[in-house]
């Protein structure tokens, strides 16, 4: 025995079997007809149904779902978009907020930096005078410095550094300074035009070179001025009469009353504690320390800190 072929479609009338139809059997008897027609429609039935289960998603009937789909739809509206966008703007302005906070923080209320000390000097002797026997030298004096958190015999010597020529139109500034050479004796030396000072070395003078000063012109130096800038500390190493000073920068606070912090990184040849970091002056836009400890190359860490700005 066969089965109907069932199709779905919705059709849109079921037919009525008249009383003079013949009883006519088969895929598309008569009698069949009317039958064929209402197994249409519940093919069509159960295909929709299908898709409306697959709908509910795990939501308990069909209102649950459309309920869903309804405020999904709701969360699109300009209303909705409206308080999405305050909701953002609040949140970005929150942030904002914290950030100028943290930067406020940071920059004002709490700075910080690091600062080197450079302790070296002359404790005694270490002139210098024009040379008399050769051109545009320097004569240097015995004497003794300090250096590295102790202190060096330095030898004296004639013609010992030559002034470099000036050939430009203005005077140049050049430095006369001591070094520690390879054996470990300390030398007079002298910047070339534009130089400037090498590292661990001690500046005793400042010249200041005129224009055209050359071996031809002026042989003697005597044009040449000579400045001492020597750092004389003749007691060296227990008192100080110019202690070594160090600058830092800070952003501009409302007054001066902060307090500092010192954390000692290192230093060379000598103790150094917080204590020897002296605070020396203080301003709104900066302070300055002075080093009460023969330690040369000092690397200090501060911390500035005004909660109440």
């Amino acid at each position: 025995m066969a089965n109907l072929t069932e199709t779905a479609k919705w059709e849109s009338g079921i037919y009525r079997i008249e009383t003079d139809d013949p009883v006519l059997g088969g895929e598309n008897g008569v009698s069949n007809a009317p039958i064929k027609q209402l197994a249409n429609r519940t093919v069509y039935l159960k295909q929709y149904t299908d898709q409306v289960a697959n709908a509910l998603d795990g939501h308990p009937d069909l209102g649950a779902r459309l309920q869903q789909m309804q405020e999904e739809t709701d969360s699109l509206g300009p209303d909705m978009q409206n308080a999405v966008a305050a909701a953002l703007k609040f949140a970005l302005t929150q942030v904002g907020v914290n950030a100028w906070g943290l930067r406020a923080l940071r920059e004002q209320a709490q700075q910080e930096g690091q600062i080197e000390i450079e302790n070296r000097g002359v404790v005694s002797g270490c002139t210098v005078t024009r040379s008399t026997t050769a051109a545009r030298n320097l004569n240097l004096s015995d004497g003794a410095c300090f250096a590295k958190g102790r202190a060096y015999s330095v030898t004296p010597g004639n013609n010992a550094a030559s002034v470099p020529s000036n050939t430009g139109a203005g005077p140049v500034v050049v430095y006369a300074y001591l070094y520690q050479n390879a054996t470990g004796l300390w030398r007079l030396a002298v910047t070339a035009i534009g130089q400037a000072v090498p590292a661990g070395a001690i500046t005793i003078y400042r010249l200041t070179v005129p224009a055209n000063s050359t071996d031809a012109t002026d042989p003697n130096l005597e044009n040449v001025t000579i400045t001492d800038v020597r750092r004389i500390e003749r007691q060296w190493p227990q008192v100080f009469d110019s202690p070594a000073t160090v600058s830092a920068v800070l952003n501009v606070l409302r007054s001066s009353d902060y307090r500092l912090d010192f954390d000692i990184v290192s230093a060379v040849g000598a103790p150094c504690g917080h204590d020897d970091i002296v605070v020396s002056s203080r301003a709104t836009n900066g302070f300055s320390v002075q080093l009460a400890s023969p330690a040369d190359s000092v690397v200090v860490r501060w911390r500035a800190s005004k909660l109440n700005n």
